[in-house]
């Protein structure tokens, strides 16, 4: 396979992610009414993977994509009921979908009953002719879906009909990853082919478009095979191009009613009386002349969009943050000058500064992507756990088009996976269970992300039994993990579960019970300078908050002096600064010190202690101190000498080049060239307080 194909292949398995994001959002709408748009973009969906698999010659993927299509055609037409047992199989479908697009870009194959089983139901369902069953259970060599359409033998000459093809590529043929190669090599797999070309629509060097293809073709097969069989090379182009066949006198009908339908013809061909046009109507992609063409597909093309390699947005995030180091450093040596004797140097860093901001939040919009893109699969997750638990759950999505950095989303898929397993398995009761303790048998699964400052929180919520958290200390003891008799807060034991190998299950099942899950969920978060929470009660359900980075390359943060190092914390996780008085501090036992703030009282965090920085002020008053948002929404006043001022930074990991560093988030270089920790407020609290509760444990109490 040649360097083009594969770019185009990987082009068409990338558009098949978000074709099948659009497919299981359409399954779940019309699970909860019918609903006409949901049904086309279903449809389209699936007749766009369906076109793209028979051009790369995918024919496992083509054939089960036709009798999906041919199945939504009919729910179009209202000729089949949308019934429960119908969105049923559409949910059985989209699901097997995706098993064969995996198949066909990674080589695995799907389950050979489960595929026999879907295609059979779609095919009953759609009213088509029962496939062989040999060819639908037929063990599936993984490396096929990856070659051509290899050419057959040519019929016996006495079996053989002569058709003849006009075949003419529309504008948006190339465009759409299309091979006119593709086209010949499936016509030559079914006998005998020759071609005349027709250059005549070429235009002149200098207005020629390389991404519209202006060759036309005649083509002559003879072939034994069935008119339907031909004609099914026509689906694979779609409104592509013009496919034009002109059959023997007596062609054989379409096997199946779409097919037949399809090849219905608009208009007697003025060639010959026995031709049967099985061309779309006329379009835009079927212009007379290229200049026409080309004048149409600029006017199909509202909205123009360019695919972009990951390591190519790395290197641009990495050269726009390698420009804020200079620019800060910049602004830091220009700060020494006379503001008015450089007045024009001072306006042209003013300018600078803006242009670098605009160009940093234009990369980070380019990163961007919805969260919908990996939410839109767990309903399909869901629905299996359902039938595996035995258990009835109701999921509801809040906030998918909240936007996260591209290299976060295609890391969550998996540990909001185990969650949403954890939740359904070990949280959500039986509908006997529920029942007896007063609630909805249905069970309630709430999954909701949201833009909080310079981070983005992902919620998953049940209305189940909570943490047992007995069970869970006892499961602890067992396995050594914890002392017998230790005393643990609530917190702490709840902690227990994010433990490797950890599990309360007796017995392992197909959803849980070989504690690999929970202890990869926080380590998965960890590796993208995130953190797991998880606040539970007994018999009202357990809440798992994920806290992300909306960007992992910049982020908007204020500099803060503690002694002589510098701190930062994320512009987002501010409330307020302020410089206290004496009656606003509240001087507790063991040099603890609390802020009356608003009617509330905050635990004063003093990061000179916490980090051991000497020369630090410990008076609060002398300082100043930064309300943050800590963990489960509560404040915290962090405790520093003086603000330095607000910059942009660029983000480096500290785990990946030195460890985990509880409280940390992340490292910068300032514009001085000194380094400089990035602070994760709601992480430092809970370390915070984790420390403090040990040192009072370990300390010796009173005779």
């Amino acid at each position: 396979m040649s360097s083009e194909e594969e770019d185009l292949q990987r082009i068409f398995f990338l558009e098949c992610e978000e074709l099948l994001a659009s497919a299981e959002q359409s399954v779940e709408t019309l699970k909860d009414a019918a609903s006409d748009a949901a049904i086309n973009a279903l449809f389209r969906a699936v007749h766009s993977i369906k076109g793209g698999a028979g051009a790369f010659g995918m024919d496992r993927l083509a054939k089960f994509a036709h009798a999906f299509e041919s199945f939504m055609d009919l729910l179009r037409k209202g000729k089949a009921a949308l019934d429960p047992k119908a969105v049923d199989l559409l949910f059985d479908g989209v699901d097997m979908l995706r098993l064969l697009v995996d198949e066909s870009q990674n080589g695995t194959p799907a389950p050979a009953e489960r595929y026999a089983a879907t295609f059979a139901a779609l095919r009953a369902a759609a009213g088509l002719e029962e496939a062989p069953a040999a060819e639908a259970a037929a063990d599936f060599d993984p490396m096929a879906a990856f070659a051509a359409a290899t050419p057959a033998a040519e019929a016996p000459a006495a079996a053989a009909a002569t058709y003849r093809i006009r075949f003419a590529p529309g504008p948006n043929f190339i465009k759409a990853g299309l091979d006119p190669l593709r086209i010949f090599a499936a016509l030559k797999a079914m006998g005998s082919l020759s071609a005349e070309i027709d250059a005549s629509a070429v235009p002149a060097f200098a207005e020629l478009d390389p991404e519209i293809c202006c060759y036309r073709w005649n083509l002559t097969l003879e072939s034994a095979a069935p008119f339907a069989d031909i004609d099914e090379v026509r689906e694979m182009i779609d409104d592509l191009a013009q496919f034009e066949i002109e059959a023997p006198a007596a062609p054989e009908p379409a096997p199946d009613a779409l097919s037949s339908e399809a090849s219905a013809p608009e208009a007697p061909m003025p060639e010959s009386a026995a031709t049967q046009a099985a061309a779309p109507p006329k379009s835009a992609t079927q212009a007379a002349t290229p200049a026409a063409a080309a004048a149409e597909a600029k006017r199909d093309k509202p909205v123009a969009t360019v695919r972009v390699d990951v390591p190519k947005l790395e290197r641009l995030g990495n050269m726009v943050g390698e420009l804020i180091i200079t620019q800060a450093f910049l602004a830091r040596q220009a700060a020494s000058l006379d503001a008015e004797t450089y007045r024009p140097l001072f306006r042209a860093l003013d300018d600078m500064s803006q242009h670098i901001r605009d160009l940093a939040d234009a990369a980070t919009a380019i990163r961007a992507q919805p969260l919908k893109v990996v939410f839109s699969r767990f309903g399909a997750i869901v629905r299996d756990l359902e039938k595996s638990t035995g258990k009835r759950v109701r999921l509801e999505v809040e906030g998918e088009a909240t936007e996260i950095d591209k290299t976060v989303v295609e890391r969550l898929s998996e540990p909001l996976t185990h969650l949403i397993r954890n939740s359904i398995d070990h949280g959500i009761e039986s509908p006997e269970k529920r029942e007896a303790a007063g609630k909805d048998p249905v069970g309630q699964l709430r999954l909701r992300a949201e833009q909080r400052g310079s981070q983005v929180v992902i919620e998953l919520a049940d209305d189940g039994a909570g943490v047992n958290r007995e069970r869970v200390l006892a499961k602890a003891i067992e396995r050594g993990l914890v002392a017998p008799g230790a005393a643990l807060s609530d917190e702490e034991i709840d902690e227990l579960i994010f433990l490797p190998g950890f599990s309360t299950a007796d017995t392992v099942t197909s959803v849980s019970g070989r504690g690999v899950g929970m202890d990869a969920v926080r380590a998965t978060i960890g590796e993208m300078s995130g953190r797991v929470a998880l606040s539970s009660r007994p018999g009202k359900g357990t809440v798992f908050s994920l806290y992300l980075p909306l960007s992992l390359a910049v982020l908007d943060a204020m500099a803060m002096l503690v002694g002589r190092q510098n701190y930062l914390v994320p512009i987002g996780d501010i409330v307020e600064s302020l410089r206290p008085a004496e009656a606003a501090i509240v001087r507790l036992d063991r040099g603890r010190a609390m802020l009356a703030w608003r009617g509330a009282m905050l635990r004063i965090l003093s990061l000179g202690e916490e980090f051991g920085v000497a020369g630090a002020i410990d008076d609060p008053t002398r300082c100043i101190l930064v309300v943050v948002r800590a963990a489960q929404g509560e404040m915290l006043a962090l405790q520093v000498d003086d603000l330095i001022g607000q910059e942009p930074v660029v983000v480096k990991s500290l785990e990946k080049n030195f460890r985990k560093v509880p409280g940390i988030s992340g490292a910068t270089i300032l514009g001085d060239g000194r380094p400089a920790l990035i602070l994760d407020p709601p992480s430092l609290g809970s370390a915070s307080a984790r420390r403090r509760r040990l040192e009072t444990a370990a300390e010796p109490t009173e005779a």
